[in-house]
Protein backbone atom coordinates (compact mmCIF):
# COMPACT_ATOMS: atom_id res chain seq x y z
CA UNK A 1 0.00 0.00 0.00
CA UNK A 2 1.29 3.46 -0.84
CA UNK A 3 2.44 5.31 2.24
CA UNK A 4 1.06 8.65 3.38
CA UNK A 5 3.64 11.24 4.37
CA UNK A 6 2.37 14.18 6.42
CA UNK A 7 4.29 17.40 5.87
CA UNK A 8 4.38 20.05 8.58
CA UNK A 9 5.67 23.59 8.05
CA UNK A 10 4.90 27.30 8.27
CA UNK A 11 1.74 28.47 6.53
CA UNK A 12 2.91 32.03 5.95
CA UNK A 13 5.75 31.42 3.48
CA UNK A 14 5.38 33.24 0.15
CA UNK A 15 6.04 31.56 -3.21
CA UNK A 16 9.25 33.53 -3.78
CA UNK A 17 10.83 32.35 -0.50
CA UNK A 18 13.56 29.66 -0.61
CA UNK A 19 11.61 27.56 1.93
CA UNK A 20 8.63 27.47 -0.44
CA UNK A 21 10.85 26.09 -3.19
CA UNK A 22 12.34 23.51 -0.80
CA UNK A 23 8.85 22.38 0.25
CA UNK A 24 7.81 22.12 -3.39
CA UNK A 25 10.93 20.01 -4.05
CA UNK A 26 9.96 17.82 -1.08
CA UNK A 27 6.50 17.23 -2.53
CA UNK A 28 7.98 16.48 -5.95
CA UNK A 29 10.58 14.03 -4.67
CA UNK A 30 8.02 12.28 -2.45
CA UNK A 31 5.66 11.95 -5.41
CA UNK A 32 8.43 10.67 -7.67
CA UNK A 33 9.27 8.10 -4.99
CA UNK A 34 5.63 6.94 -5.03
CA UNK A 35 4.48 8.40 -1.71
CA UNK A 36 1.16 10.19 -1.31
CA UNK A 37 1.23 13.46 0.61
CA UNK A 38 -0.88 14.86 3.45
CA UNK A 39 -0.73 18.55 4.38
CA UNK A 40 -2.72 21.01 6.42
CA UNK A 41 -4.27 22.08 3.12
CA UNK A 42 -3.60 25.81 3.20
CA UNK A 43 -0.78 28.10 2.05
CA UNK A 44 2.95 28.35 2.56
CA UNK A 45 4.82 25.09 2.99
CA UNK A 46 1.53 23.16 2.78
CA UNK A 47 0.72 24.67 -0.61
CA UNK A 48 4.25 24.21 -1.92
CA UNK A 49 4.46 20.55 -0.92
CA UNK A 50 0.97 19.91 -2.29
CA UNK A 51 1.92 21.57 -5.59
CA UNK A 52 5.13 19.57 -5.95
CA UNK A 53 3.40 16.28 -5.19
CA UNK A 54 0.42 16.98 -7.44
CA UNK A 55 2.73 17.67 -10.40
CA UNK A 56 3.95 14.06 -10.15
CA UNK A 57 0.43 12.63 -10.26
CA UNK A 58 0.23 11.26 -6.70
CA UNK A 59 -2.68 12.00 -4.39
CA UNK A 60 -2.56 14.93 -2.00
CA UNK A 61 -4.84 15.06 1.01
CA UNK A 62 -5.48 18.45 2.61
CA UNK A 63 -6.85 18.47 6.15
CA UNK A 64 -8.71 21.71 6.75
CA UNK A 65 -10.62 23.10 9.73
CA UNK A 66 -13.72 25.24 10.11
CA UNK A 67 -11.86 27.52 12.50
CA UNK A 68 -9.51 28.57 9.68
CA UNK A 69 -12.32 28.92 7.14
CA UNK A 70 -14.07 31.27 9.58
CA UNK A 71 -10.91 33.41 9.48
CA UNK A 72 -10.92 33.64 5.69
CA UNK A 73 -8.42 30.89 4.83
CA UNK A 74 -9.21 28.77 1.79
CA UNK A 75 -7.70 25.38 0.87
CA UNK A 76 -4.92 25.51 -1.69
CA UNK A 77 -5.64 24.52 -5.28
CA UNK A 78 -3.28 21.54 -5.28
CA UNK A 79 -5.06 19.04 -3.03
CA UNK A 80 -6.79 15.98 -4.49
CA UNK A 81 -9.02 15.38 -1.50
CA UNK A 82 -10.05 17.64 1.34
CA UNK A 83 -10.85 16.27 4.78
CA UNK A 84 -12.78 18.87 6.79
CA UNK A 85 -12.70 18.93 10.59
CA UNK A 86 -14.00 21.42 13.15
CA UNK A 87 -11.03 22.65 15.17
CA UNK A 88 -7.28 23.16 14.94
CA UNK A 89 -6.80 20.33 17.46
CA UNK A 90 -8.96 17.98 15.37
CA UNK A 91 -6.89 18.96 12.34
CA UNK A 92 -3.61 18.10 14.04
CA UNK A 93 -4.99 14.77 15.26
CA UNK A 94 -6.13 13.91 11.72
CA UNK A 95 -2.73 14.85 10.28
CA UNK A 96 -1.05 12.60 12.84
CA UNK A 97 -3.52 9.72 12.44
CA UNK A 98 -3.18 9.63 8.65
CA UNK A 99 0.62 9.65 8.67
CA UNK A 100 2.82 6.65 8.05
CA UNK A 101 5.64 9.15 8.57
CA UNK A 102 5.97 12.89 9.11
CA UNK A 103 8.39 15.47 7.77
CA UNK A 104 8.80 18.98 9.20
CA UNK A 105 10.40 21.56 6.93
CA UNK A 106 10.83 25.09 8.17
CA UNK A 107 10.03 26.19 11.69
CA UNK A 108 7.21 28.15 13.26
CA UNK A 109 5.42 27.93 16.61
CA UNK A 110 2.70 25.78 15.03
CA UNK A 111 5.22 23.48 13.36
CA UNK A 112 7.06 23.07 16.66
CA UNK A 113 3.80 22.08 18.37
CA UNK A 114 3.08 19.56 15.59
CA UNK A 115 6.53 17.95 15.85
CA UNK A 116 6.47 17.83 19.64
CA UNK A 117 2.97 16.32 19.62
CA UNK A 118 4.01 13.54 17.22
CA UNK A 119 7.12 12.89 19.31
CA UNK A 120 5.21 12.88 22.59
CA UNK A 121 2.50 10.58 21.23
CA UNK A 122 5.12 8.09 20.05
CA UNK A 123 6.83 8.14 23.45
CA UNK A 124 3.50 7.55 25.22
CA UNK A 125 2.54 4.81 22.74
CA UNK A 126 -0.57 6.72 21.68
CA UNK A 127 0.60 6.13 18.11
CA UNK A 128 2.89 3.49 16.68
CA UNK A 129 6.50 4.58 16.20
CA UNK A 130 7.07 6.08 12.76
CA UNK A 131 9.65 8.29 11.10
CA UNK A 132 9.56 11.93 12.20
CA UNK A 133 12.11 13.76 10.06
CA UNK A 134 13.23 17.33 10.71
CA UNK A 135 14.60 18.97 7.55
CA UNK A 136 16.89 21.94 7.15
CA UNK A 137 18.86 24.53 9.02
CA UNK A 138 15.88 25.69 11.07
CA UNK A 139 15.89 22.33 12.86
CA UNK A 140 19.65 21.97 13.38
CA UNK A 141 19.61 24.02 16.60
CA UNK A 142 16.68 21.99 17.92
CA UNK A 143 18.48 18.74 17.08
CA UNK A 144 21.54 20.10 18.92
CA UNK A 145 19.43 20.70 22.05
CA UNK A 146 18.04 17.17 21.83
CA UNK A 147 21.52 15.72 21.43
CA UNK A 148 22.92 17.59 24.43
CA UNK A 149 20.19 17.16 27.04
CA UNK A 150 20.35 13.93 29.05
CA UNK A 151 16.57 13.65 29.44
CA UNK A 152 15.82 14.33 25.78
CA UNK A 153 18.70 12.18 24.49
CA UNK A 154 17.02 9.10 25.88
CA UNK A 155 14.18 9.51 23.37
CA UNK A 156 16.14 11.11 20.53
CA UNK A 157 15.90 8.02 18.34
CA UNK A 158 12.30 8.94 17.46
CA UNK A 159 13.41 12.15 15.69
CA UNK A 160 15.82 12.33 12.79
CA UNK A 161 17.47 15.52 11.58
CA UNK A 162 18.65 15.85 7.98
CA UNK A 163 20.13 18.97 6.39
CA UNK A 164 18.20 18.81 3.12
CA UNK A 165 15.12 17.56 1.26
CA UNK A 166 16.82 14.74 -0.71
CA UNK A 167 18.12 13.34 2.58
CA UNK A 168 14.59 13.18 4.00
CA UNK A 169 13.20 11.33 0.98
CA UNK A 170 16.17 8.95 0.98
CA UNK A 171 15.47 8.08 4.63
CA UNK A 172 11.82 7.41 3.87
CA UNK A 173 12.73 5.17 0.94
CA UNK A 174 15.19 3.27 3.14
CA UNK A 175 12.53 2.85 5.83
CA UNK A 176 9.56 1.88 3.64
CA UNK A 177 11.20 0.49 0.51
CA UNK A 178 9.80 1.05 -2.96
CA UNK A 179 6.30 2.48 -3.12
CA UNK A 180 5.80 2.14 -6.89
CA UNK A 181 2.85 0.34 -8.46
CA UNK A 182 1.05 -0.21 -5.20
CA UNK A 183 -2.73 0.03 -4.87
CA UNK A 184 -4.33 3.34 -3.97
CA UNK A 185 -5.84 3.75 -0.55
CA UNK A 186 -9.64 3.78 -0.45
CA UNK A 187 -9.29 7.06 1.43
CA UNK A 188 -7.81 8.63 -1.70
CA UNK A 189 -10.40 7.49 -4.22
Amino acid sequence: MKKLITIFGPGNVESDHPLYREAEQLGTLLGEAGFNVVTGGYGGVMEAASKGAQMTGVKVIGVTAEVYFARGREPNAFISREIKVKSAVDRLMELIDLADASVAIGASPGTLIEVMTVWDYMLKNFITPRPMILVGQAWSAVAHVFDNDALLQHHRDRLTYVPDVPGAVELLQEHFGASDNLPELTLLQ
